[in-house]
C-alpha cells in the first residue's frame, strides 16, 4: 500500500527544498510531487462601504433624453 505524506516546504534553490515539519518517510527513495500553494486573496467585509454611496432621490424618474422612446 502507498502512503502520502503531506507537508509544507520552502525552495532554497532550484535544487533543495526545505521542509517545516520533521518526515517519517524510511524508504530510501521517494517519489516528490510539487504542488504550488494557492495564495488566497483577502476577503471582502460587508458593509465596508455604508454610508459612502448615495444615490439621488430622482433615481428611479425616467430621463429626459429618453422621453420620446417611452411614449
Amino acid at each position: 500500500m502507498e502512503h502520502a505524506y503531506i507537508c509544507d516546504a520552502i525552495f532554497l534553490d532550484s535544487r533543495t527544498i526545505r521542509l517545516f515539519e520533521e518526515s517519517s518517510v524510511s524508504e530510501k527513495e521517494i517519489q516528490l510531487i510539487i504542488i504550488p500553494k494557492k495564495i488566497s486573496e483577502p476577503k471582502r467585509k460587508a458593509g465596508l462601504l455604508k454610508g459612502k454611496i448615495r444615490m439621488s432621490e430622482d433615481f428611479d424618474e425616467p430621463l429626459e433624453e429618453m422621453r420620446e422612446y417611452m411614449e
